[in-house]
């Protein structure tokens, strides 16, 4: 009997404490459940009540130039909004004190709080107007209005005949950020703008828009502790984001941008030019150190009437004339056909079928050499000198240099360079010779400094940019994954060494003794093209009666360069327009900012200053 007592005591023993260990289990099991995978209903009513939903407004990153100097910055702005049905209320509320008729009174609140907020934004009434007559419950009167606009709508007071001036309601305040361009237009057609939305157009702004924009989006959670206030710890790491950790870098100096403004626009205004462009260019490193349009337009202002807003000197596309001879020459002396000793004979005219090409003036020169070709700037003795090329060979070298497509520039809206297709350049003689002249090919500005800059370098293709990359405090690149590219393509070789430092030499002789003579800078070797181009009509055929593309590329120093500067003005109306006495004396004033930006000591006897000469 006792036995068996024990026996059973044992057994429960042995029950229970499975029991036990299997409830222990399974509640371990359970916790690690609810850690690892939890329940989404408990996940919810935690999130519910640990975290709260905020809005997001990051600013946007800063654009400087390539030495700090800021272009484009996020200032705290507010949105406007109206609660109209407040503003119903209160006119109804007016009109029961004054026992007058409730429209009336709604006419004149409306009439006066719409020049009050224009008074206090400096818009125009009917801007407000048509909005404070609206039915919704909620409607935004404007965006972007700065601190000091708030605070003047803020104190509105209306007098509505009563004893005391009335303050209006219904008005709420959605903080944000303004853009703001402190350069006043200077480099506005490089740094673009933003829209309404927010969004970036034309320029670095439009370019870079993911790695200027911040914003994650208009909402996002934020866990807070019981009293509501947000812990550091649960704030996500894009929210504590510091734009002023990292902005973007230009390339361009605005001590240049500014100096090639002021030229640029000086002489478009003597001549009556349509618009005009000019552009600096370091030929090692592809960095665009200045680059000016005209006309222009003020980046704080965009709304304000029309404007062309683009940078038409990376958009559109024109034929270069005779801009375009060293890089032909480069082309011919690259490929062995002629070297800097050979000479042509010029007749003065050239006849391709029913065509007939000539010189600008007419004349014929006789026996000339390579240089004198580019120091008279003559056409015919460029299609002598072409001609030493197959046709085939010379396309093939066109082509190699990127004239069917793009520069690669780090700027919206590029075109791509036009070239005759291959069929008309073998098979009609006259394609390839107005080509050897500059006309026949057509390319952007920006696409011909990146071919002058190829022979200043000593024969590399190199990719301009306007970009440096994102910059820290300290001015060292930061990386931000695949967004940005700081560095360049790879140069490649498009001209012989040898080739580049003949064309250079050249280059100097032109604005020595040749049509480059109003580009002389006593004490500096100075090395210039001139051009001047009948204007084509692109997209349609021929060329537009009496208008003309004005053109001078100069070289500083001369000999290994460490600039480039290209002066393009399209259709300008003075007298005796040309290249030289239109573009070069642009030119010529950029190159004298550059002599004392860089510090660059004269080589050169200083000699009279010689007279202009088309």
């Amino acid at each position: 009997m006792a036995q068996t007592l024990r026996h059973r005591s044992t057994l429960r023993l042995w029950v229970l404490g499975g029991l036990s260990v299997l409830g222990a289990g399974y509640l371990g099991y359970k916790l690690y459940q609810l850690q690892v995978t939890p329940d989404p209903r408990l996940a919810l009513a935690f999130k519910q009540e640990h975290y709260q939903t905020v809005p997001v407004d990051l600013p946007r990153r800063t654009v400087s130039d390539r030495n700090g100097t800021t272009l484009a910055i996020d200032q705290p702005a507010y949105d406007v909004i109206l609660h109209p049905p407040m503003l119903e209320r209160q006119a109804k509320l007016l009109a029961e004190q004054k026992k007058q008729d409730v429209g009336s009174i709604t006419r004149l609140l409306r009439n006066q709080l719409a020049d009050q907020l224009a008074m206090a934004t400096g818009l125009s009434p009917s801007t407000f107007a048509q909005k404070l007559q609206s039915k919704r419950k909620t409607v935004v009167l404007t965006r972007h209005v700065s601190q000091s606009a708030r605070t003047r709508i803020l104190a509105i007071r209306l007098d509505l005949a009563l004893k005391k001036k009335v303050r209006p309601e219904g008005f709420e305040f959605t903080a944000r950020h303004r853009r703001i361009y402190p350069d006043q237009g200077n480099s506005a057609a490089l740094v673009g703008f933003l829209t309404p939305e927010d969004k970036g157009l034309f320029g670095v702004e439009q370019k870079y828009e993911s790695v200027l924009q911040l914003r994650p989006g208009v909402n996002h959670p934020v866990q807070i502790t019981k009293a509501g206030i947000p812990l550091p710890e649960g704030i996500p790491a894009e929210l504590m984001a510091n734009p002023a950790d990292s902005h973007l870098a230009l390339t361009i100096d605005m001590r240049l941008q500014r100096a090639a403004r002021l030229a640029l626009e000086k002489g478009a205004k003597a001549n009556s030019v349509t618009r005009g462009t000019a552009i600096v260019l370091d030929p090692k490193t592809g960095e665009i150190l200045a680059l000016a349009v005209t006309p222009t337009f003020d980046n704080n202002h965009v709304l304000h009437g029309k404007k062309q807003f683009g940078n038409w000197a990376v958009t559109d596309i024109y034929e270069p004339g005779s801009t375009f001879k060293p890089i032909n020459v480069a082309i011919a002396l690259t490929a062995g056909t002629i070297t800097p000793n050979t000479y042509v004979y010029d007749e003065g005219q050239m006849k391709f079928g029913r065509f007939t090409v000539s010189n600008y003036d007419h004349q014929g020169r006789g026996s000339l050499s390579v240089t004198q070709v580019l120091m008279f700037s003559d056409n015919i003795g460029m299609i002598k000198l072409m001609k030493t090329m197959k046709p085939r060979d010379y396309l093939a070298h066109l082509e190699n240099l990127g004239l069917r497509g793009k520069s690669g520039i780090d700027l919206p809206g590029e075109n791509r360079a036009l070239l005759a297709s291959k069929f008309s350049f073998v098979n009609y003689p006259a394609v390839p010779a107005t080509t050897a002249f500059g006309q026949g090919v057509a390319l952007t500005p920006i696409q011909l400094i990146r071919l002058h800059g190829a022979i200043a370098n000593g024969g590399m293709l190199v990719e301009p940019r306007i970009v440096r990359g994102l910059e820290d405090s300290d001015g060292r690149l930061v990386n931000v994954r695949d967004r940005i590219k700081p560095v360049p393509h790879s140069p490649r070789r498009v001209f012989s060494p040898e080739a580049a430092k003949a064309v250079q030499d050249m280059m100097f002789h032109v604005v020595q003794d040749g049509t480059g003579k109003p580009a002389r800078i006593p004490g500096y070797a100075v090395g210039g093209k001139t051009g001047t181009a009948q204007k084509a009509n692109i997209g349609g055929h021929g060329y537009l009666k009496g208008k003309k593309i004005t053109s001078f590329v100069a070289y500083l120093p001369a000999r290994d360069p460490k600039y480039v500067v290209l002066v393009v003005l399209d259709e300008p109306k003075s007298e005796n327009a040309f290249g030289s006495t239109t573009a070069a004396p642009i030119a010529r004033e950029i190159c004298q900012e550059l002599i004392a930006y860089a510090h660059l000591l004269p080589t050169m006897p200083i000699a009279k200053k010689p007279s202009a000469q088309p």
